[in-house]
């Protein structure tokens, strides 16, 4: 088992042997370290103190590009939001003028039939009323022929042109009067 053993153990020092250097070397290590300082600064520190300024700035940059993209599409937003309730404006109002043209669309077409429909009233009515005038006509000739070949009969004796003239005129002038 001894064998196994590191060589540092088996002589009994340890680490502790390796971290015990003497003054001159201590000493030595400090100069060096104060020499090589300034060079450590420019070639190593500068560099990474450079590096992480400008990650920094980039950072902030990137900070303020999201802030200014965050502002942007809230911007955005309400202009949609805006624009969508635009919208919805137009669509309530072409519906409400699309109601109102409805409605006066209806009145008129009710309007021309009731037109319509009083004209054929009146169109009726002349119908009628010229028909009625043909028929009463036509029964009063009747009535005439009929009144004069009865007086004939009963007279027996013919009416000439002029008696059978006066007496429709008269026979006229009777019916008309009730």
């Amino acid at each position: 088992m001894h064998q196994l053993m590191p060589l540092a153990l088996s002589e009994g020092g340890g680490l502790s042997e390796m971290f015990n250097v003497g003054v001159s070397s201590t000493y030595w290590t400090i100069v060096i370290f104060c020499i090589s300082l300034p060079l450590m600064w420019k070639v190593v520190f500068g560099p990474i103190s450079k590096a992480l300024l400008e990650r920094e700035e980039k950072a902030r940059e990137a900070a303020a590009q999201a802030e200014a993209a965050k502002e942007e599409t809230a911007a955005m937003r309400e202009a949609v939001q805006a624009d969508l309730e635009q919208a919805r404006r137009e669509a309530a109002e072409q519906v409400q003028n699309a109601k109102v043209r409805a409605e006066e669309r209806e009145k008129e077409i009710l309007a021309k039939a009731q037109e319509e429909a009083e004209r054929e009233r009146a169109r009726s009515r002349e119908e009628i009323e010229r028909a009625k005038a043909s028929a009463l006509e036509e029964i009063r000739s009747a009535s005439v022929e009929l009144t004069v070949s009865l007086s004939e009969k009963v007279l027996g004796r013919e009416f000439g042109d002029a008696d059978q003239q006066r007496l429709v005129d008269q026979l006229r002038s009777e019916v008309s009067s009730n």
